[in-house]
This record gives structure tokens, sequence and C-alpha cells, in this order.
């Protein structure tokens, strides 16, 4: 067995195991925000394919979670359509968004585009205010509460976090389908060089359109999933910041890493809570420092560490085997 396919199969247990024990040891809403770091984790994902595997920055990912969100939002309020029934389109509308933002990246790259993207994530609040007919301006829009199944009826909480969950376990199985392709391949060709990509018959053009389309469409996908699980949105949960916090839980889970967008959810969901529990003056600054710590330690971010630290305790054992071995060798002689 390769040590890809190890590797893959000790994360999948691993984070079996994790799923399978968090609606034993949380109270109600604990798993409830669980259910959003969830989300998050999913416009993570798609963030990760784009920028950690392709190598194009985007700050226009809280915005794309919000298209999502609003598609499905406005498909349930105004057409009556099931909230779950909502999320294909969710995720193929927030996809074509997607292509449009990512048409700068034909001609621009770095900095000029993160400053375009942002732009646009700046822009997105007064959009949604402006077209208020649809949006429901400040006031929002209601969803309607997804009830569980008759098996599930007094455990809504746990309902929710199932399908969440399921959620993000098919846009990961996506993820690493695209990763295994031609398309994954493509991705990493032209994010190491793109001269001798193209070189190499590489559509950069068609490539970074793939890139932007599939990470938007799992950003849409995620801001679906957060819209059924709050109930209701608006323009204030879509400010700018918000594609920050993505990017922040992105670098610290590990670009690189599908676990590792749970791991970056999870950080943007729980650790600013807990420093402001902390001290709710100095949450900032204790948030600050945590995450100078985290790069500190992990510059290939949390997922990143814990590979290390596992390949250093494979051979240790490995190393202890041999002289195992070579102790008893000598015995023998």
């Amino acid at each position: 067995m390769s040590n890809d396919i190890q590797r893959t199969v000790a994360a999948t247990a691993g984070f079996v195991l994790v799923a399978a024990l968090l609606p034993a040891t949380l109270s109600g809403f604990q798993l409830q925000q669980v259910s959003i770091a969830i989300s998050y984790a999913v416009a993570i994902l798609g963030l990760n394919l784009l920028m950690g595997f392709a190598g194009q920055i985007c700050l226009a990912q809280g915005t794309l979670f919000g298209i999502g969100a609003y598609v499905t939002a406005i498909l349930n309020a105004t057409y009556g359509v099931h909230p779950l029934a909502t999320l294909p389109a969710a995720a193929v509308f927030t996809a074509l968004a997607g292509l449009v933002v990512g048409l700068p990246a034909l001609r621009l790259q770095g900095l000029q585009l993160a400053i375009i993207t942002f732009g646009v994530a700046a822009a997105f609040p007064q959009l949604l205010l402006k077209l208020g007919s649809w949006t429901g301006g400040v006031s929002g829009l209601p969803i309607d509460s997804l009830e569980p199944p008759a098996f599930l009826a007094d455990y809504s909480e746990l309902w929710l976090y199932l399908v969440s969950l399921g959620c993000a376990c098919v846009a990961a199985f996506i993820v690493y389908l695209v990763l295994l392709g031609d398309v994954g391949r493509a991705l990493q060709a032209q994010r190491d060089s793109p001269q001798i990509a193209e070189a190499l018959g590489v559509n950069l053009t068609k490539t970074k359109l793939w890139a932007f389309a599939i990470s938007s469409a799992l950003a849409g996908l995620g801001g679906g999933v957060f819209a059924i699980l709050n109930g209701f949105i608006s323009p204030q949960s879509f400010l700018a910041p918000l594609s920050i916090t993505i990017v922040i839980g992105s670098i610290v889970g590990g670009s690189t890493s599908i676990v590792g967008a749970f791991i970056g959810g999870l950080f943007i969901t729980f650790v600013p809570t807990w420093t402001s529990n902390i001290n709710l003056a100095l949450g900032n600054v204790i948030y600050a420092l945590a995450l100078i710590g985290i790069m500190l330690l992990a510059r290939g971010g949390v997922a990143g560490l814990l590979e290390r630290l596992a390949a250093a305790l494979k051979a240790r054992s490995n190393a202890n085997g041999k002289a195992g071995s070579m102790s008893q060798s000598g015995r023998k002689l």
C-alpha cells in the first residue's frame, strides 16, 4: 500500500471516529455550533482547492458562501422549495458566479487578483441591500426549519449535524476525485510552473476557470447548509471580513489538506469565542497571538504538523523495530 493511500485511509478512519463520537459527547447547542463549523469547512475545502492546489488567490470566498446561502433562502422563502432540494441549485448557481469572479484570473494574479476579489467581497452586502425585493434587504429572509425524520423526532440538532456532515463528506469526496484526476494534476502543474505546464499542453485558461467553478460550487454548497442551519440570513452575515476569516481557516488548517479544511472550520468557529471568554477586552489580542503561534509552529497548517508528527513517530517505530531485529539476530549468532 502506497504512502498516499495509507495517509488517506488513516485520515478517513480518524475523521469517521471523531464524527461518530461528537454527538455522544456534546450538548445540543455545541453540536449546532459544530454543524456551523462544518458548513464553513465546505467553503474552506473549495478555497483549499483553489489556493492550495491551484495557486490562485481569492478573497471573495465569503461572498460566494453568501450567494449560496441566498439561493437557498430565496428558493425556500419565495418559491417554497424544500431546503435540502435547494442545495444543488445553490452549488450550481454559485459555480456560475465563480466563473465571473474568476475571469480576472485569466490575466491577473497575486496581489492584483486579491484586491479585485476583495472588492467583490466589499460590494456584496451593498448589492444585497439594493436587491431588497429579492433578498429581503436589511430584514433578511427566513428559511423553513428542517424537520427530522420520525426516528430522530426528538433530536433536531443531531439531524442537522448529520445533514451538514453528509454534505461535507460529498464535498470532500469531490475534491479527492478532482485531485486524483487529470484536472487535479493540471491544477498543481500550473501552480508550480505555469510556463512548463503550458509547454506540456495544459490549457491554463480552462484549468483556472475549472478551479474557480469547483471552488465556488463548494462555497455555495457550504453557504446553503449555513442558511439551513441558521434558519435566517441577512446581509450582516456576509460582510467582507468573512472572506478573510475563511482564508484564515484555510491557512490554519492547512491549505493543501482535505482534513485541514475541517480543522480550519472548527478553528474559526470556536477559537474566537474561547478567546473572548478568557478575557472579553483582550479577546482579539489573544486570538491574534494564537494565530501567530500556530503559524510559527505549523507553517503548513495544523494538518501538516500532524502529518509530520505521524511520520516522525512511524520512523521512530521502524527504527526501534530494526534495532530489535538486529539484537535478536546477534543473540542467534
